[in-house]
């Protein structure tokens, strides 16, 4: 967040209206931000204020009846008995609408926190909207560098099914007669810390060949861009994918995927 973003939880702040995470956001930023931090003194000061008047609610029937009794004496007699000088009106009047003003104000307040909130929710929900819209067009782009991958001359495409490890995963690997290859891979579990898929060319009485690492994105969703070895691509190759230390090993010796 910004140093708006933080400004704009002030107000909530004073009236204790933020959530727990939103309150450690704006106290390690008070911690650096002296400027927050004197706006928010100002703020706690008129909530203090706000403590000691009259409580702004709706009066009750029987405190409403007996206020407008008092206002209709006032403005119907010219002597008041018991009293050495007559009421004055406005004084009624000043003191309702001095009521009304703190509850006028009290609304103010909570009407802010309220579009502050609101402004916060349809920010999170404008970068919802994003990382979809990023993750329709990644997808998209994808899907195109297969399809001019596969219609090359002498193209090949496999198709590799998810084992226990992954159940439900699945993935395609096209290359082209010169080894360009483009795997894409789905439903793929997340990774461990520390830990990568890695990409294995399979050739019948040769060694694994290691190809290239990757981690999927937070919807099992990855693309990887290799070589197939010139041997694989002369031979029947068979493709694999194994969970590897970070930047993959020579050898395979995670489990396969």
């Amino acid at each position: 967040m910004v140093h708006e973003d933080y400004k704009e939880m002030i107000p909530a702040r004073a009236l204790s209206a933020l959530d727990a995470a939103e309150e450690r956001a704006l106290n390690e930023h008070l911690d650096n931000c002296a400027e927050c931090r004197k706006e928010l003194e100002d703020w706690q000061a008129t909530a203090a204020a706000l403590a000691v008047v009259p409580d702004p609610v709706e009066p009750s029937p029987e405190v409403r009846e007996r206020i407008l009794n008092e206002v209709r004496k006032d403005l119907s007699a010219d002597v008041i008995p018991f009293r050495s000088t007559p009421r004055n009106v406005w004084t009624s009047f000043g003191s309702l609408g001095a009521i009304a003003a703190v509850v006028l104000f009290a609304a103010l307040i909570v009407g802010l926190i309220v579009l502050w909130r609101q402004n916060r929710a349809a920010q999170a929900n404008i970068a919802t909207l994003s990382d979809q819209l990023e993750n329709t067009r990644r997808d998209l782009q994808r899907s195109n560098e297969f399809v001019q991958l596969v219609t090359r001359p002498g193209a090949q495409v496999h198709e590799l099914i998810g084992t226990e490890n992954a159940a439900g995963a699945n993935a395609k690997l096209a290359y082209d007669k010169t080894g360009n290859a483009l795997l894409i891979a789905h439903g793929l579990p997340s990774v461990p810390k520390g830990k990568e898929y890695q990409l294995w060319f399979i050739v019948s009485g040769e060694r694994p060949i290691p190809g290239k690492t990757f981690a999927p994105d937070n919807t099992g969703s990855a693309t990887l861009k290799d070589s197939v070895p010139e041997k694989a691509v002369n031979g029947i190759p068979t493709f694999a994918i194994t969970l590897e230390p970070l930047g993959g090993v020579q050898s395979p010796t995670g489990p396969m995927y």
